[in-house]
């Protein structure tokens, strides 16, 4: 009777480990078709595009175009072409300086292996402030600094013999006048003879007896 007893438990224990594998089996049936149909909507995109400016058929160069979060990024070429590989779902981020930024939606449900698309870039009205910089914290540090600087001996010696009066009029006398210098000059001699050429004779009315004296003097005298 014991013997029997003992049979009758290990065929039970035997029958569960035996059913063990089969609702394995069956779990992974059941789980695969899900785990696919997750994976499905996850699919490798080749986005490629030209990237102008505005309305324009100008390409834009070094826009860059990135999915935010992710390493997928690169730029447009010289000519506003780029390429890059997304994944559905994807939101991508077109970038550039002086340009509104402009996103793209992957749809989740997009079947094709390529997207093809043209981004117009809008300009950016809104200017960076303008910013002085300064080797000093403060502009009264600034001041304090130029008016304490002290030029070196040589340069305060060769500045003060550049100025020297006698050099000066040295190099005035010695430099050679330019073309609109002697054009002046020209125009100053011809001035000149013209005055000189109808210049009428003048002469004080109270010379005029010391004159007759001495033309009648001199008759006396011969």
């Amino acid at each position: 009777m014991k013997a029997l007893v003992q049979n009758y438990i290990i065929d039970k224990i035997k029958g569960k480990w035996l059913l063990l594998p089969v609702l394995a089996t069956l779990l992974l049936l059941v789980a695969t078709p899900q785990e696919a149909a997750a994976q499905g909507q996850k699919r490798v995109v080749q986005l490629s595009g030209f990237v102008t400016a505005g309305d324009s058929l100008y390409g834009l160069v070094g826009v860059t175009i990135y999915v935010p979060g992710s390493t997928r990024g690169t730029q447009s070429n010289q000519y506003g072409f780029f390429s890059l590989p997304v994944v559905t779902g994807d939101s991508v981020l077109f970038g550039a300086l002086g340009y509104r930024r402009q996103y793209l939606k992957i749809p989740n449900n997009y079947s094709s292996q390529s997207y093809s698309i043209i981004m117009q870039m809008q300009q950016d009205p809104n200017e960076l402030p303008t910013v002085d910089v300064f080797p000093w914290p403060t502009e009264r540090d600034f001041r304090e600094a130029v008016a304490n600087l002290k030029l070196p001996d040589e340069g305060r010696a060769i500045a003060t013999r550049n100025l020297d009066p006698e050099r000066l009029e040295e190099l005035f006398k010695t430099t050679p006048m330019s073309e609109s210098g002697n054009f002046r000059f020209w125009q100053q001699q011809q001035q000149i003879q013209t005055e000189r050429r109808y210049m009428y004779p003048t002469f004080s009315p109270f010379a005029i007896p010391t004159l007759i004296n001495s033309i009648f003097g001199g008759n006396k005298d011969k």
